[in-house]
């Protein structure tokens, strides 16, 4: 079986699965209901209508629409009293219990039909309050609702008793100062039509349709008042360069969303994937797959300044780049970072700095830390992490610190680097298996003892990134190699016989997992290279490749046996039956890839 050829199918795959499609614009209802910075929506129905008495009740209706049968995880915090139906059925009914403690959390799964599900919570003023906060149980995740009357807006629809529906429409309203004036903007059928004035007021509908697409808010958007940095009137058909539009109805705005597939998205798995396709582009001197790569990368930058706007604007929760703009961990920045500096490096990616220096700076100066400088997860808005170390995080930080290194030569990059392998090792290295415990958390005072397959990766792979950026008279590389050789050793006595590694490493009762053996064959393979492993090593690396292709892989650039993304739990059961294995997971397309090209580059 060709390696080469079988790596040029799984990155066509993924990327006709995810090709270059423009930004999702819809209209956003700025009031009433929103979603706020923990991307939640905050039915406060004490704020929607004072004059409610007690006994009194509140209705909201939103539509979820779903691109496949999921279930998706809702956290439901109460206010007071509340019934959750969804599609006609009630999925959640609050207890004494819940209300008294209307502080925590309520976790419910709801199956989501493929297509349009009508959301309805009934809610019911006592002293304690009155409404709830819900969406999704996970912080950041995009669950994004819409309006049933209007499935092109997001946001919900709410009454009081058998009052009417709001939010109602009302006109826009504004005031322009002397000498400023306003745009609108609408299209004749040919293209855009704009027009100027020094009134607020939106020209008449007749004749003309919206730019967008968007229909029920009629014809025209409008922007007001005009500022010179907003430069050329060009720019107007184009809202994610700093010119944000608004419709002709009161709090009504247009927003970008990310549209259907991955393309442009921010994600860490995904500057995995990337990466991978990038080296693949590389070695095969294929300009297609590297235009790819760039124009994801440039995407993400040129919306990033309007994603940071529209955070700061719209409640707090970002409808681009949520992870990036709400950072509270590494995984938000670190991996997809990296790949932002590598695409810089490599293929001449313009305009990374500004997102580099606000990645840095959220390391620097915000990542919490211990007293001897170790990453550790507190303070996140998924409160399940907090106070935790994660092998992951090696991934999340060394990486980008190695590029960041690239770029500006800054020694202390790579000390801070090497830091976090020396106090992750003090901490989770499990010298009678001489693996990696996963997690260590802090209180229980506890390594989690689980030596996980793609956390032991994360850690190794990561190990030689940075000895690959460490120059050779570094006061810290004989530590870092002795490490890189200790790790090998341990992981190259816990492969199998058909090449590959389990999902706990020390199980062979556990599944074959892919991103795993794909990361410990890169490793492998790196440190050959570097002068630090024997021959023996690249013996491993290729039997792992060649097992990966075999068996995890089939000619329509499928990738098989990446394990889904995890939590953690003190049991190897959780990861042994718990956490399954998918197909075409992004946490393995790009990590094969990249095992394909180390064994192929150092062949």
């Amino acid at each position: 079986m060709d390696v080469i050829e079988r790596a040029k199918t799984v990155a066509r795959r993924f990327m006709e699965e995810n090709p270059p499609r423009p930004l999702k614009m819809r209209a956003f209802y700025d009031g009433g209901i929103c979603r706020g910075p923990d991307y939640r929506y905050r039915a406060d129905m004490n704020s929607l209508f004072p004059e409610a008495k007690m006994g009194d009740r509140a209705f909201v209706r939103c539509l979820y629409v779903a691109g496949n049968d999921e279930v998706i995880g809702l956290s439901i915090t109460l206010f007071g009293p509340a019934r959750l139906s969804v599609n006609g059925t009630e999925v959640f009914r609050s207890d004494i219990f819940a209300e008294r403690n209307n502080h925590l959390d309520n976790r419910v799964d709801i199956h989501m039909d493929k297509g349009e599900n009508l959301l309805e919570l009934e809610l019911t003023k006592t002293p304690l309050g009155f409404g709830c906060i819900f969406g999704t149980w996970l912080g950041k995740w995009d669950y994004i609702f819409m309006r049933p009357d209007d499935p092109e807006t997001e946001g919900c629809r709410y009454r009081l008793n058998d009052g009417p529906w709001l939010p109602e429409k009302e006109p826009a309203a504004g005031e322009l100062l002397d000498g400023e004036y306003a745009l609108f903007v609408a299209s004749d059928g040919d293209g855009p039509v704009m027009v100027r004035k020094t009134r607020v007021e939106f020209p008449p509908d007749e004749n003309y349709v919206n730019l967008f697409g968007i229909e029920g808010h009629g014809a025209w958007m409008g922007l007001w008042p005009l500022r010179e940095e907003h430069g050329g009137e060009e720019l107007f058909a184009r809202p994610t360069e700093g010119t944000y539009w608004r419709f002709n109805e009161k709090d009504l705005w247009l927003r970008p969303y990310r549209g259907e597939g991955s393309f442009g998205r921010w994600s860490y798995p995904l500057g995995v994937t990337l990466y991978g396709l990038l080296r693949l582009g590389e070695l095969l001197d294929d300009g297609e797959i590297k235009a790819y790569v760039a124009a994801h990368v440039e995407r993400c930058v040129d919306t990033f300044d309007y994603a940071l706007w529209d955070k700061s604007a719209h409640g707090g929760a970002a409808s681009l780049h949520n992870l990036l703009c709400s950072i509270d961990s590494l995984d938000d920045c670190g991996a997809f970072g990296a790949l932002v500096l590598e695409a810089a490096l490599s293929l001449g990616v313009q305009n990374t700095e500004k997102i580099s220096d606000f990645i840095f700076d959220y390391i620097e100066n915000r990542q919490p830390r211990r007293e001897s400088g170790a990453f550790y997860r507190k303070n996140q808005l998924h409160s399940f992490h907090n106070d935790t170390m994660w092998l992951d995080d090696l991934y999340m930080s060394v990486p980008f610190l190695c590029r960041r290194y690239a770029v500006t030569g800054e020694e202390r990059l790579l000390f801070d680097a090497a830091n976090q392998f020396r106090q992750y090792k003090r901490l989770l290295y499990m010298e009678d298996k001489r693996l990696m415990s996963h997690v260590y958390d802090f209180r229980h005072g506890l390594k989690n003892g689980v030596a996980w397959g793609r956390g032991n990766g994360w850690t190794v792979f990561s190990l030689s990134e940075l000895l690959m950026a460490m120059p050779g008279d570094f006061p810290d590389r004989p530590e870092m190699e002795a490490v890189f050789k200790e790790l090998c050793a341990g992981y190259a006595a816990r492969r199998s016989a058909d090449g590959r590694w389990h999902q706990v490493l020390d199980d062979p009762d556990a599944y074959y997992e892919t991103s795993c053996t794909a990361m410990f064959a890169c490793a492998f393979m790196r440190g050959v290279r570097m002068g630090l492993l024997g021959p023996e090593y690249a013996d491993m690396a290729r039997r792992a490749v060649n097992s990966i292709v075999e068996n995890c892989t089939d000619g329509e650039g499928n990738v098989y046996g990446v394990c889904r993304g995890s939590e953690f739990a003190f049991r190897p059961d959780y990861y042994k039956y718990e956490l399954t294995a998918r197909v075409n997971d992004t946490h393995g397309i790009g990590i094969v890839l990249l095992a394909i090209y180390e064994v192929t580059y150092g062949a």
